[in-house]
């Protein structure tokens, strides 16, 4: 470009550099060479760095064209020099590039020709803050961002991005918006991301939503990664006790997968392309039936925890999330934390499967449990234990959860327990199937929770004989040593799998180990002297097996600060029953022998 061209050859000159500039950065790069991986965008960069040396001479003479329009030129220019010197990472580069193009374009930044290409440079040095782990710096450039989009809607002005600036062909307004409103639905993305890492969790999630609702508004999103994000968004909400949001936005995805289903199974193909698709597919409704499944937990878990607390205020009952504050510096919902909903999408065959409020009645966490399940089952079309076995214990866990759940809400004993006879069922027919060598920590979840599950139906036998004040029978007898027996039997599986090759305790236990690993040992204690033994030399065993027990936490907890305060009421109950036990042993040893 030289100091004399006319405006139209300015344009044109630029615009061809500008198109090299895409083809590299958009198409070559993606087959650059693994010993070259940036090649392609080295080279857009000296094309770019020529480019901006020509527009800083046209800018310091009497150029025959609008300086706004040189400014974006050159803006556009510097930006993308920019993002390349951040993904070949030479961030000071790019910081100092992108600061550049900030100081250049900020005096006209409302300026049609000026907004898109700023809000796109204050996004990139969010990105860039972020790489650094400045979450606060990547913040202030990210709300300018937002303050600079609001503004420059007000104005009621048309943007004039640098796509329409090199290829004015005449008005193409809605095409001119999408600019502005691609980047600024970047920006609500970004400000997601750095709230998460700010530990923000909740502003976090609403610019999540509000991205979500921008793409769905502008018709900018890919399916598949819209319903995840909207599945796993409704997680979040759903442990806020924000059931109305959360189920919300499942519904929201499982409406935008059941749409782009249709399109895909009107296509008739053997083309590997299409089949990739549809595998994908499958994949991820798996994904969102777990969400569901996970959504159906997280209502009966809250629930119960409700009905055990006697919460009888009125706030207790909200499942909406209107009763949390939002420190709302940015005015991101306008306060209504209620009102995070998509408008345009009709949910409602999905919202009108299950509820949103909290679970009061049997019949009421039976319809839940019943919904669970079908997603589970869903789910596990997908999921099988031969290929993907990791995801399929994980379902048969959730299932177990499921029927732990309903049988709490459950009042009749009988039924109670066959509750938890199912989840031994398939606990312990998946362990079966499972090699510990491979799933260990799998087998170990699975050991403790068949020694919880064992000891639970234990309490309901044991509660049922104490009501009938009748004497036991021999049959009534065995169930019962059987039930302390398996429980016993579980949770020493559970402890050998901890132990070393010796058969004895590591010195220092894992810190995640120390609840389970103690909480073994107090049920052992326990469950040892529930057995009933009409011989006194077995009914002796018991009593040595429990107080042996009842020992192995007091010796834990002596030599571990973080095991005694951790466990502190298990150590106190262990350690007084440590000191009981002896004396009980003598008498029954003296008994024996006499």
């Amino acid at each position: 470009m030289t100091d004399n061209m006319s405006a139209k050859e300015i344009l044109n000159d630029f615009k061809e550099n500008y198109t090299k500039v895409r083809k590299l950065l958009d198409e070559d790069s993606k087959n650059d060479p693994e010993n070259e991986p940036y090649l392609s965008k080295y080279r857009a960069k000296i094309i770019l760095s020529n480019m901006s040396e020509s527009l800083k001479k046209l800018i310091g003479s009497n150029a025959v064209m609008d300086g706004n329009r040189l400014d974006a030129m050159l803006g556009s220019v510097l930006l993308n020099i920019g993002i390349i010197d951040m993904e070949t990472e030479e961030l000071t580069s790019s910081e100092k590039i992108l600061m550049e193009a900030v100081d250049l374009l900020v005096l006209n930044a409302s300026k049609p020709e000026i907004v898109v290409t700023l809000i796109n440079v204050y996004n990139n040095l969010g990105i860039l803050w972020s790489n650094r782990d400045e979450p606060k710096k990547a913040k202030t450039f990210l709300v300018q961002a937002k303050d600079l989009y609001e503004n420059f809607k007000c104005t009621l002005q048309m943007p004039l991005p640098i796509e329409h600036i090199i290829n004015y062909t005449g008005e193409n307004v809605v095409e001119d918006f999408m600019f502005l409103e691609k980047a600024y639905t970047l920006t609500m993305y970004y400000l997601a991301q750095v709230f998460g890492a700010l530990k923000e969790n909740l502003k976090s999630a609403i610019y999540c939503h509000i991205t979500l609702r921008r793409q769905l508004q502008y018709i900018d999103y890919e399916p598949i990664d819209w319903a995840l994000n909207s599945a796993t968004l409704s997680q979040f909400f759903a442990e806020q006790n924000g059931f109305y949001q959360s189920r919300h936005h499942l519904a929201a995805a499982s409406t935008i997968l059941e749409r782009y289903e249709e399109k895909l199974t009107a296509i008739e193909s053997d083309e590997e392309a299409h089949l990739a698709k549809l595998e994908t597919f499958k994949h991820r409704s798996a994904d969102v039936a777990r969400c569901w499944a996970k959504y159906c937990i997280l209502l009966m878990t809250a629930s119960k925890a409700r009905l055990l607390s006697d919460a009888e205020r009125m706030t207790d009952a909200i499942t909406d999330m209107s009763n949390l504050t939002l420190d709302d510096n940015e005015n991101i919902c306008g306060g209504d934390i209620k009102n995070l909903i998509f408008p345009d999408l009709d949910v409602s065959k999905y919202e009108n499967k299950i509820g949103d409020k909290f679970l009061l009645t049997y019949q009421d966490a039976r319809e839940v449990f019943l919904s669970c399940q079908s997603w589970l089952n869903k789910a596990k079309e997908y999921y099988k234990l031969d290929t993907l076995a990791s995801d399929y214990i994980e379902l048969v866990q959730d299932s177990s959860q499921s029927y732990s759940y309903l049988a709490f809400f459950e009042e009749d004993d009988e039924r109670r327990a066959k509750m938890q006879k199912r989840r031994i069922d398939m606990l312990e027919d998946l362990i079966k199937e499972i090699n510990p060598l491979y799933y260990l920590h799998y087998c170990r979840q699975i050991w403790f929770e068949l020694g919880e599950v064992y000891s639970d139906i234990l309490n309901i036998k044991l509660d049922k004989l104490n009501k009938t004040k009748e004497k036991p029978t021999p049959h009534m007898l065995k169930k019962i040593n059987m039930l302390c027996e398996k429980s016993i039997e579980n949770y020493d599986h559970f402890l050998n799998s901890v132990k070393d090759k010796n058969g004895r305790m590591p010195v220092k236990l894992d810190y995640d180990l120390i609840r389970p690993v103690i909480s073994a040992y107090a049920f052992i204690g326990r469950n040892s002297m529930k057995r009933i033994g009409l011989d006194k030399n077995i009914q002796l065993s018991y009593v040595q097996k429990s107080y042996d027990s009842y020992q192995a936490v007091v010796d834990i907890c002596k030599n571990s600060e973080d095991a005694a305060a951790m466990m502190h009421e298990e150590y106190s109950l262990c350690d007084e029953m440590a000191k009981i036990l002896p004396i009980k042993i003598k008498k029954m040893q003296s008994e024996v022998a006499g």
